[in-house]
């Protein structure tokens, strides 16, 4: 009877197994159920308002752009239209290019990285042709320059190498005579109806990498040498260019508190500068005593992939460092078409026969709208979009909406608070798979001329440009 009883004792266990198999599968079916229908009603329901506070006012605006660094001469006046027109171009209006201390063709091909290359001298600096020419298209297009250097001459370096690696040898007599080479490029510039606003200490003083140059300081030289990059560039006539720090690779400081804690030292810093790499959600802006703060590099080494998902990364980004108050706002390079390196990777706005990459127009949905001297106002949002809101001289306004989601937000109200425009309509601009910085039928506001409805459409980035009474 053993057996049969221990029988009787399996079938029944074998019956509640797969009762409560089909019990959890059944659950589970009936939650993905209500998951999908419950989004299914989230995405019908209207979401909350967003307000725009346009007496709310935050950081100034100085620029949206990119570097153009070792580029050759066939950069043409089409693709500086391209690049640089507010009205025909993504409106882009700083740029960032390299000067070169030092006099040897050396140090000329190291910066060039194409063959052939040339540069155009000065007395103790020099600039690669085919960044001169860029810089000269921008300008004519009412861009800003600002310089950055990526190495000292090889003799103040602890390797004695341009295209490589090292460390700043710090002394008195070399911070002098860099000091000197720095401060003649604007004169070099000024020579072909060029100006700087800015200068860097150094690119990237935090990275040394042996494969292109760089150069490593401490921040106790970085406190040692700016004074005398002041007295040099108010010598030589720039006294009003602005010095930049620390301009470190990854959105840290470090390198700047030497010299920020010396007020005869900090009274010589004009700007606070620092790079984006690995930060995409930075934390806040450094402590800058009303400084500008602008992030002037960042990139994807990655495969080149122009698509929106890509961009949308970037939108992302440009969002997150002007909603903690960044004045600036950069990408790495221009166009990849011209150059002989950074192939088939991320590192331009495009591809490599120079076809603009979606991130290019998601970073003309800021560019083109906000300009310098612009200003950030406060947003009230509690839903899933990313806004921010800026306003310009005769009560124009932008307001940059970024739709990351994989379905539209419908009807999405807009509420203008402290501003009306009953005289005009909202344009919106849209970069999104099948469009790229693409204007759309004006918006209507209603009648108390304070609200208005868009449906932003999914993964998607939309500008909304209008003029107040």
């Amino acid at each position: 009877m053993l057996p049969d009883d221990s029988c009787a004792e399996r079938r029944p266990k074998r019956r509640v197994k797969t009762f409560r198999w089909k019990s959890y599968l059944g659950v589970v079916l009936l939650s993905l159920g209500g998951f999908a229908l419950g989004m299914a009603l989230f995405r019908l329901l209207p979401a909350a308002p967003i307000a725009v506070n346009w007496n709310t006012t935050r950081q100034t605006i100085d620029g949206f752009g990119a570097s153009a660094t070792g580029y050759s001469e066939a950069f043409s006046a089409a693709q500086a239209d391209r690049f640089f027109s507010p009205t025909t171009g993504l409106g882009l209006s700083l740029l960032r290019i390299r000067v070169i201390a030092g006099m040897t063709d050396a140090d000329c091909g190291c910066a060039a990285n194409s063959t052939p290359y040339s540069c155009i001298q000065g007395s103790k600096s020099q600039i690669g042709s085919g960044d001169l020419k860029i810089a000269q298209l921008a300008a004519a297009r009412g861009v800003r320059l600002f310089a950055a250097p990526w190495s000292p001459p090889p003799i103040m370096k602890s390797s004695g190498k341009s295209c490589t690696s090292g460390s700043v040898i710090g002394n008195a007599a070399n911070y002098s005579a860099y000091a000197t080479d720095l401060a003649s490029f604007p004169s070099l510039l000024h020579a072909y109806g060029l100006s700087i606003t800015a200068i860097s200490v150094q690119n990237e003083p935090d990275v040394s990498n042996p494969d292109y140059e760089t150069c490593t300081w401490t921040a106790q030289q970085i406190h040692d040498f700016i004074p005398y990059l002041s007295s040099a560039l108010h010598t030589s006539g720039f006294g009003g260019i602005r010095i930049g720090v620390p301009e470190e690779g990854g959105w840290t400081f470090e390198l700047m508190d030497k010299s920020m804690e010396d007020s005869a030292v900090a009274s010589d810093v004009g700007l606070i500068m620092g790079h984006a790499y690995g930060v995409d959600k930075p934390s806040g802006i450094p402590p800058s005593n009303g400084r500008p703060v602008w992030q002037t590099e960042v990139c994807d080494p990655h495969k080149y992939d122009g698509t929106m998902k890509n961009a949308l990364k970037w939108a992302r980004s440009i969002h997150n460092y002007m909603s903690i108050g960044a004045n600036v706002w950069m990408y790495w390079s221009l166009d990849c078409g011209p150059r002989f390196y950074n192939k088939d990777d991320n590192m331009c706005l495009t591809d490599q026969k120079s076809n603009f990459a979606k991130r290019a127009y998601v970073l003309g949905q800021y560019a083109k709208f906000i300009r310098p001297g612009w200003q950030r106002v406060d947003v009230t949002n509690k839903g899933s979009l990313l806004v921010t809101a800026y306003k310009g001289p005769g009560n124009e306004f932008a307001i940059v909406a970024t739709n990351k989601n994989l379905w539209p937000s419908r009807n999405q109200t807009f509420v203008l608070n402290g501003l009306t425009s009953q005289r005009s309509r909202v344009t919106p601009w849209i970069t999104s798979a099948s469009a790229s910085l693409t204007p759309q039928p004006p918006v209507a506001l209603r009648s108390d001329g304070r609200t208005f409805s868009y449906s932003i459409p999914a993964r998607s980035v939309v500008t909304f440009q209008g003029q107040g009474d």
